[in-house]
């Protein structure tokens, strides 16, 4: 389950970072969410205060998820929040 769980309560900037802690580019992360390069870019430049679509953000979490479970981050984002 990515964290945070409910879609509404993601962070596309922070998403945008935790991409970048595991040193992936966009069309690599894309391929491994499910998404189109398009709809990663459009997510992860969403102001702060901007909408953003639901179903991309969960595709995002959960690659995510996957992903900092089985590689190696370039950066250490520290241990996961607790909820």
């Amino acid at each position: 389950m990515p964290f945070p769980p409910d879609p509404h309560d993601r962070s596309p900037k922070g998403d945008h970072n935790r991409r970048l802690a595991l040193g992936m580019d966009i069309d690599d992360f894309a391929n491994a969410a499910n998404l189109t390069p398009g709809e990663v870019h459009k997510y992860e430049m969403t102001d702060v205060d901007g909408q953003f679509d639901l179903e991309v953000a969960q595709k995002f979490g959960a690659a995510l998820e996957r992903l900092e479970a089985t590689l190696v981050p370039k950066v250490d984002n520290g241990g996961v929040p607790r909820v």
